[in-house]
């Protein structure tokens, strides 16, 4: 597989880079901002690797099955329905219920005023949606591929329910995605050459519709102070009302 990129000096490298972006923001299709774009634009921006990025979620993002699945699956942890899941495949139970009942390390709540909750768990865009998603899988792919999403909740009580569980309204349910923009060195992605068909001096192999990017060069640009990782959040978004509906909760820890 020809590497086409290895004889470009960093400064046409970075050129490049930022002809991939303009090709990707071109061809966003219906969506309202690329990701990938303004998530790669930004690394070739950026020089300071403990920088921050904050920006506005776009609907594409907010509105992923995936995305969706798992804020699910955070409110069923949440309201002590489904068992957290943590490092090296423990599940434990956590959420509301441990805190009325007052199980250690959780402080006990005593129900008459609000509890604040947060809860977070990865997001994996599936690699096969470069051939068979549609426009909005394939720039979350490319833009974050894995994540970090964090469910943020504020509930209060409303009353005992027949039964004896506890009704619980949401005062508060917002989502936060968040990720480290990086590259791993020994990988490499398939692009459409922004060059192709190009008459310009600079172009990069014109007569191919599609490069192999080695993200070997990425580091060759970062060593070259051209570009630099950060770390990156959304602002918080309030979620799908569905989420958001009351709930009933026991007052006795599941077995």
């Amino acid at each position: 597989m020809t590497d086409y990129l290895a004889a470009l000096k960093p400064e046409d490298l970075a050129k490049f880079y930022g002809r991939i972006a303009d090709g990707v923001d071109s061809n966003k299709g219906t969506l309202k901002v690329s990701l990938a774009a303004l998530l790669m634009r930004q690394w070739l921006k950026n020089r300071d690797p403990k920088y921050l990025y904050e920006f506005e979620a776009p609907d594409h993002l907010k509105d992923r099955a995936e995305v969706l699945d798992t804020l699910a699956f955070q409110r069923r942890v949440l309201l002590t329905q489904e068992k957290a899941r943590f490092t090296g495949g423990i599940t434990k139970w956590a959420g509301v219920v441990p805190r009325i009942v007052g199980v250690k390390p959780f402080q006990k709540w005593d129900t008459t005023g609000p509890l604040s909750m947060e809860y977070e768990s990865l997001v994996e865009m599936p690699l096969r949606y470069q051939l068979t998603g549609d426009d909005a899988d394939r720039d979350v792919l490319y833009g974050l591929r894995g994540f970090q999403l964090k469910s943020s909740v504020v509930l209060s009580t409303a009353g005992t329910a027949a039964n004896g569980n506890l009704k619980l309204v949401f005062q508060t349910y917002n989502a936060q995605a968040a990720d480290r923009y990086d590259w791993n060195y020994s990988e490499h992605i398939t692009v459409p050459n922004p060059d192709f068909g190009s008459n310009s001096k600079d172009a990069v192999a014109p007569k191919e519709r599609k490069l192999i990017v080695y993200h070997k060069h990425a580091k060759r640009l970062e060593d070259a102070q051209l570009a630099a990782p950060y770390d990156l959040r959304t602002k918080p978004w309030a979620v799908d009302l569905k989420l958001r509906q009351p709930a009933e909760v026991p007052t006795t820890m599941p077995r």
